[in-house]
């Protein structure tokens, strides 16, 4: 019995149920990743808005403000709370449906405007003016 080895019966890895019960369940997920879509944070804009008025030599700005939507139609209707606001708080007249608001895709843009049309207008000798919450 040279070179001859016990013989050991074959055994599965595991029971054909459990293979089974395994595969149904990759089956399964794989479904529900491909239905499912992953949960991801809604798109923002950084928002500010600003009105001058060259008679006055005031320049009336918010600070930039984080949107939870990106369309244009939040934009014009965010600029006609600040249109409002300005015109009960500092006696102006500016028109509701104006072009009042700005909007940039991230903070750092939005600050970097925001800056920018102040340094500009503060040498011109306006004056700045923060409306505030509105």
């Amino acid at each position: 019995m040279t070179g001859h080895r016990p013989s050991v019966p074959h055994r599965p890895l595991a029971p054909m149920g459990m293979r089974r019960w395994t595969a149904c369940m990759g089956v399964v997920m794989g479904m529900l990743t491909a239905a499912i879509p992953f949960a991801r944070a809604a798109p923002t804009q950084s928002v500010w808005c600003s009105a001058s008025d060259p008679a006055s030599q005031r320049l009336f700005i918010s600070h930039p403000y984080q949107l939870p939507m990106t369309s244009r139609m939040a934009l014009y209707a965010y600029g006609g709370r600040f249109a409002r606001t300005v015109n009960l708080r500092f006696g102006m007249h500016l028109v509701l449906e104006g072009a009042y608001c700005h909007g940039f895709s991230t903070p750092h843009r939005a600050a970097t405007a925001h800056a920018d049309l102040i340094g500009r207008l503060a040498a011109r000798d306006f004056q700045i003016v923060s409306v505030g919450i509105f």
